[in-house]
């Protein structure tokens, strides 16, 4: 469901993140935006998908009613926690790329 709107803020981000190569003095800027919504974008997939995936084989549904509603508050805090550990890594690991 959300990645109906995250999937294309990405792609906006990537475009603006290619677009801001072309000036000498914004490439680092560049190069940073593109890391840091490119890691979110797959660390949050990854992390939303898991949930998804594991959630009903690791017991899940023994909630009873809650059971459903427990599932998409954790799919939910998956893609938020996912989104911000990805970007924290992507903005790490170009910082390292840069100054090495």
């Amino acid at each position: 469901m959300p990645f109906f709107l995250i999937i294309p803020a990405w792609i906006f981000s990537v475009i603006l993140g290619l677009a801001l190569l072309c000036f000498r003095s914004l490439r680092r800027v560049a190069l940073y935006l593109l890391s840091v919504a490119t890691g979110a974008t797959f660390v949050s997939l990854l992390l939303s998908t898991a949930v998804l995936y594991l959630g009903p084989r690791l017991g899940i549904t023994t909630l009873g009613k809650w059971s459903g509603i427990t599932l998409i508050a954790c799919y939910i805090f998956a893609i938020l926690v996912g989104g911000l550990a990805g970007a924290l890594s992507g903005f790490w690991c170009m910082r390292k790329l840069l100054h090495a």
